[in-house]
Order: structure tokens, then sequence, then C-alpha cells
């Protein structure tokens, strides 16, 4: 047995005409709000992803251009350069660069010797922690130390 078919069928479909579907298109003014949303959107993303993934401040200064603050620094604490001794109280004494910190090209640093007594205004409490930027943190030495900027 053979099944033939014969395309009448698709002869009969093909003849017949259908209504036309509408094509609804979207006018030019509609095209420009749509691509004006994705703008907004796109710099918004853009804006959070900046001032969330950036960290808050960057320190002026590169470690390379920190160095003449470093050594200069570590000269006064293993007492290589003269700083005088300032009487804070009966037997209590402190380095002046300590207390009132150093000054070099205008701009002044302030450090302290980790595990020792310092009274530079971080370790005495005068500005807050969020108060200071963080520009060195030098572990060679007998003595490892922090310098620090006031913002």
């Amino acid at each position: 047995m053979i099944n033939a078919t014969t395309h009448t069928g698709a002869e009969r479909a093909l003849n017949e005409t259908a209504a036309p579907v509408p094509v609804r298109r979207l006018s030019s003014r509609a095209v420009a709000v749509l691509v004006g949303i994705e703008l907004l959107l796109l710099f918004g993303v853009l804006l959070w992803a900046l001032f969330t993934l950036l960290p808050s401040a960057t320190p002026l200064a590169a470690t390379a251009d920190l160095a003449p603050v470093q050594q200069a620094i570590k000269a006064r604490i293993v007492g290589v350069v003269d700083d005088p001794l300032v009487s804070l109280a009966p037997k209590v004494h402190a380095r002046a660069s300590n207390l009132r910190g150093l000054s070099l090209n205008g701009v002044t640093y302030y450090y302290y010797v980790e595990g020792a007594d310092n009274f530079d205004p971080l370790s005495r409490g005068m500005v807050g922690k969020e108060a200071v930027e963080v520009l060195l943190r030098d572990t060679s030495g007998p003595h490892s130390f922090v310098v620090y900027r006031i913002l």
C-alpha cells in the first residue's frame, strides 16, 4: 500500500487571503525616551560603582616621595639627628618631632612608634582616626613607626 498525498490542502492555504496583521511601530519620540532611560541607568550604575569601589582617600604622595620623610623620622628615632626632648610632666619627656610633627616642604608629618609611649596628636586623642591619612608604615628598623598627616 502506497500512501500518496495531494497538495490540495497546501494549495488551498496559499489561495486564501488572510487579513493583514497590524504591526505597531515605535515613534521617534518613544525611541528617544527609551535611549534616555537606558543612558540614565548606565550612568547611575557607573556612579554607584565609583563611589562604592574606590577608596575614600588616596595618599597625596607615593612611597618613593616619602623616602626623605621616612629617613628623617628614622634618624630622629635612633638619635642620629638632634631632636630635643620636651618635658610634658615630671619624669615624662617626648621628642619635639613626636609632639609637634616634622615639617618638610611645607607639609607637616606626624608619626608614632608602635609599642611605645607617643605624644603625637593621634595618640593623645586630639584627632580621630577618620581625620588622619596614614601615609607609610615602616618596619625595617629596630622600631616600627607609622607616618601620617592630618586631613
